[in-house]
């Protein structure tokens, strides 16, 4: 191999290297975008208020006039699509209620369509806006 020819490939290398760093640095999973801000979370049903949504590290924190909401939550994939998955507990019955949706990004929005009964006969469409 000639040096100009071992010059390119360490120069190839070099470039491939800091364009996969540069995205990871630039790209931000979905739990990190949600963490790093407050949000209106916007439903389809329910009282028409908006409620301010802030997520954690494993839970989402929904609050409306001074009352406070929590659900564990967790995002993950299924056929190509990310998943959120919202759990709590009936205060009455003590069993576990669980919302599915998928989750998109629409500009600097995400919208969560229902795919479990519970989530679409009780929360409906979502959509998250940064506060």
């Amino acid at each position: 191999m000639t040096k100009q020819m071992k010059y390119l490939i360490g120069l190839v290398v070099v470039i491939l290297i800091a364009c996969g760093i540069g995205f990871t640095v630039v790209h931000k999973s979905t739990e990190q975008a949600l963490q790093a801000k407050e949000w209106t979370f916007k439903t389809s049903k329910g009282d028409g208020l908006a409620q301010t949504a802030k997520f954690s590290e494993k839970s989402l924190t929904l609050s409306e006039a001074g009352l406070n909401d929590t659900y564990r939550y967790k995002i993950s994939k299924k056929n190509g699509k990310e998943q959120i998955t919202f759990t709590s507990q009936d205060e009455n019955s003590g069993t576990n209620e669980v919302r599915t949706f998928n989750i998109k990004k629409s500009s600097d929005e995400y919208k969560l369509t229902p795919t479990n009964s519970l989530a679409k006969e009780d929360t409906g469409d979502v959509t998250l806006i940064p506060k």
